[in-house]
């Protein structure tokens, strides 16, 4: 792997306007990689989820992107009377990516049927060029045909992610060729309110993650 692709995770508080949690995350790196520190955001009350509870709950970003079908995705209107997970992240990320997709499929394996058909996962990519919608469709198939996979420009994702408390980059060509996406690792789980009110961060388990998903549901 590429040494620049080496990072450190850490929790930071994302513009005021946000006033939410988000997750630094520079071209995926190993949990063990990671460091969390704490934001103004994250409640300090003794919480009921394994996740992270936000002190300031974030409202799901009420846009439209293009889903994997080439078909036009309100997210908003999408998650009504769903929990709605979101993740932004690349099909070519070495470890963080897919590692957390297969969690979420483990933890839905975990979920009872009639709990499971509430939860609607989304993976927005950070990487479009090369996240075509039929890789996006053949690489998240991989882990559960029910994901959905959303693109767009960069500055929709961008617009997207800022809305969503999640720190992403443009990708970046390096001079030996190889791509740097830099992107934050953290599942944001709104609820059927409209609002994150817990984030999984990339070392939650996926027992951990299906306790939380039979609070949310």
């Amino acid at each position: 792997m590429n040494p620049r692709s080496t990072r450190i995770a850490r929790l930071v508080p994302m513009a005021a306007a946000i006033g939410t949690l988000a997750v630094l995350a520079t071209a995926c790196a190993s949990p063990s990689q990671e460091v969390a520190q704490a934001s103004g955001q994250v409640s300090t009350q003794q919480s009921k989820y394994k996740g992270t509870e936000l002190g300031i709950p974030t409202p799901i970003p009420p846009v439209t992107l293009t889903d994997f079908n080439g078909k036009p995705y309100d997210i908003k209107a999408n998650a009504a009377g769903k929990l709605t997970l979101i993740y932004f992240g690349y099909t070519h990320c070495p470890d963080e990516c897919p590692t957390t997709m297969a969690d979420l499929a483990a933890a839905l394996r975990l979920t009872p049927a009639a709990k499971r058909a509430e939860v609607q996962v989304l993976f927005v990519t950070t990487d479009p060029d090369r996240d075509t919608p039929s890789v996006m469709k053949a690489w998240l198939g991989k882990f559960d045909p029910s994901f959905i996979g959303l693109t767009g420009t960069v500055a929709q994702v961008d617009n997207t992610a800022k809305l969503a408390a999640t720190p992403v980059q443009p990708p970046v060509k390096n001079p030996d060729g190889s791509i740097e996406v830099d992107h934050g690792t953290q599942v944001n789980a709104f609820g059927a309110d409209g609002l994150a009110h817990v984030v999984w961060l990339s070392d939650t388990s996926p027992s951990d993650i299906a306790h939380d998903i039979a609070l949310l549901t």
